[in-house]
């Protein structure tokens, strides 16, 4: 009984943290592969302070996990959470039907293509912008 009541919990709160586009837009990437806070800012064209919030919320809610790697913070979905809540990769399958999901997913591998990293994103956004 309070391990439902605690599996309920933790789907509440699954729920509530995907209940916003931005935090979609996170998840639709980080499915892909682990990046850097400055590379998800840089993909998603989203400035530090809204992804660190947005990045917070799906910690809370035990769907991303991040580790330290000197001055950088790397940011993954959290296989266990996945598992055991398959509801995230059926909504991010369906989100990939989207334009401003796609766009991310095409940002994201323009960027992997082109060999870029936390020390040079910022200065190329312009060279992997759907519009550019």
């Amino acid at each position: 009984m309070i391990i439902c009541r605690r599996m309920r919990m933790d789907t509440l709160k699954i729920i509530k943290a995907l209940g916003d586009e931005n935090r979609l837009r996170l998840v639709n990437i980080l499915y892909e592969d682990e990046l850097c806070g400055c590379e998800v800012e840089g993909i998603l064209q989203m400035t530090q302070s809204n992804v660190s919030r947005h990045l917070s919320k799906l910690s809370d809610a035990k769907i991303t996990v991040f580790r330290k790697d000197a001055k950088y913070s790397y940011y993954r979905l959290d296989g266990k959470t996945l598992k055991e809540h398959p509801m995230i990769a059926m909504t991010v399958a369906d989100l990939r039907k989207e334009k401003i999901y796609q766009e991310d997913l095409e940002r994201l591998s323009a960027y992997k293509t082109q060999g870029m990293s936390c020390d040079t994103i910022k200065d190329n956004l312009l060279m992997f912008s759907t519009n550019g």
